[in-house]
């Protein structure tokens, strides 16, 4: 009885003291390789966040959670080429690999975290990344700072396996992509 009223009194203590941060902006880049892991032969771009949260206790970052739009999925390095540019983003948006008319969102949930002090970061936060329904847990080094009541959160770059979510092309073109994704997070709250 006595640990049961003090789990109850931790979850009171947390909801109580626990302030839920409104995104102010965001910046989400990714990239990719082909089979050569060369500048040349990389893609890249942005896609937009949807809705998110960040949860502070006082100044400690105590979770949030990310909504992205996979419909907005931007192939930024194809800008001087706008056909071949469009010709890549409606293929990334297809079924071979995103499939946004199905799956127009993926998501991430920090589960938990824990304080480090490696490079500049001052986090490492865990949770499921979710793309085409399908959940798999990731971690990576975030930084949190705050200046003038806004908190900003940026992540170290990070990497995510693209065949672990389904996102596969046909077996010839699929051998020329490498599986790693890198993404960076820039997210700013208030």
């Amino acid at each position: 009885m006595k640990k049961f009223a003090l789990l109850i009194f931790g979850v009171f203590s947390i909801a109580l003291f626990s302030q839920s941060k409104t995104i102010l902006s965001s910046e989400i880049r990714w990239k990719a390789y082909k089979t050569l892991r060369a500048e040349s032969l990389s893609h890249f771009g942005t896609v937009n966040l949807k809705s998110g949260t960040l949860i502070f206790n006082g100044d400690d970052l105590a979770g949030g959670s990310f909504v992205m739009d996979m419909k907005s999925i931007d192939a930024a390095d194809m800008n001087e080429d706008p056909k071949m540019k469009k010709m890549l983003e409606n293929h990334l948006k297809s079924d071979d690999f995103f499939d946004t008319n199905k799956f127009p969102t993926a998501s991430f949930q920090i589960k938990s975290l824990k304080k480090i002090n490696s490079n500049g970061y001052n986090y490492q936060v865990t949770g499921p990344l979710t793309i085409k329904g399908i959940s798999k847990n990731i971690s990576f080094p975030v930084k949190v700072s705050q200046s003038n009541a806004v908190y900003t959160l940026t992540s170290a770059q990070f990497t995510f396996n693209r065949k672990n979510y389904g996102l596969k092309y046909n077996i010839f073109e699929d051998m020329l992509i490498i599986n790693d994704v890198e993404m960076n997070v820039t997210i700013k709250a208030k």
